[in-house]
């Protein structure tokens, strides 16, 4: 059934519907990162009658500097308050993030009900130089270069290239990095169904994390996608579509089975469910 498309957050703060959907998404981009970083899988989802907020992190969307003063217990904070803002709004919600988004998702999944979850190359372990080596730069000096963003396809990396941060800050990474240990311990309490998604080549966040996150999570139906031709920013590199493809199907699924009380039908949602029930290639579950 065609429906009326729903306000979307894309790239903008919140707007609030007046009418109850059945699906809500919440998107949450990573350090360093931006509305933008999420805005056409936001497109897509919308198009499918699916309310979404993209949101954007405390500390982020203006200066590098802006940053240096908060770190997870902001960003959680605001993760949790946009959830419990979609909820009243709708009858499912869905938590989608990429590598910091992607923890802070799967941290809130452990703290609060949500219908789903999809975490894109999220940390869990990195590697065991970083935090000691961050914590001695960070005396040296607040900041360093960002070289580039981690993607394959040399078309997409220009395309992205205006909406990277030129400097990394330090205190926030390092305070990634000290909340991990606690979302490790968290993930076994996580029960919703669950889709992570890893790319070997990542330069960023170990494929090895993902792994270890989906041998770690409580949840009964879980799902785990390697991907193979892109680099960290899995959403806009080579394997984007199939991406966009695996989080369509996976909410949609969901949905279907769930059958909520009140709100939109999302379109084509049975006929998609049946094309995309299988999941090939590298997707285990």
């Amino acid at each position: 059934m065609n429906q009326a498309r729903p306000p979307s957050g894309n790239a903008r703060g919140f707007e609030m519907p007046t009418k109850r959907y059945i699906a809500g998404v919440l998107l949450v981009h990573g350090l360093n990162g931006a509305r933008n970083d999420m805005v056409e899988l936001a497109d897509l989802l919308t198009e499918h009658g699916i309310l979404v907020e993209n949101m954007l992190l405390p500390g982020h969307g203006t200066h590098v500097n802006d940053m240096l003063a908060v770190g997870w217990p902001e960003w959680e904070i605001a993760v949790r308050k946009t959830l419990q803002t979609l909820k009243r709004r709708c009858d499912m919600v869905f938590l989608i993030g990429h590598s910091l988004g992607g923890a802070l998702c799967l941290h809130t999944a452990a703290n609060e009900v949500v219908a789903g979850v999809i975490a894109m190359c999220a940390p869990l372990n990195m590697q065991r130089w970083l935090l000691p080596a961050v914590r001695v730069v960070r005396h040296i000096t607040p900041v360093v270069p960002t070289v580039r963003e981690d993607i394959r396809d040399p078309a997409a990396r220009k395309r992205h290239a205006r909406g990277v941060y030129g400097w990394t800050p330090m205190a926030p990474v390092e305070s990634m990095l000290n909340h991990l240990p606690q979302l490790r311990q968290e993930l076994p309490r996580i029960t919703a169904p669950t889709l992570i998604m890893t790319a070997v080549h990542d330069h960023v966040v170990p494929a090895r994390d993902s792994r270890e996150i989906y041998r770690l999570l409580g949840s009964q139906e879980k799902h785990l996608l390697i991907l193979r031709r892109s680099y960290h920013v899995i959403m806009k590199d080579r394997d984007r579509e199939e991406v966009y493809a695996r989080t369509l199907a996976f909410i949609e699924r969901h949905v279907a089975r769930a059958k909520p009380r009140t709100g939109m039908l999302m379109k084509d949602a049975i006929a998609r469910q049946i094309e995309l029930h299988e999941f090939g290639g590298g997707l285990h579950s």
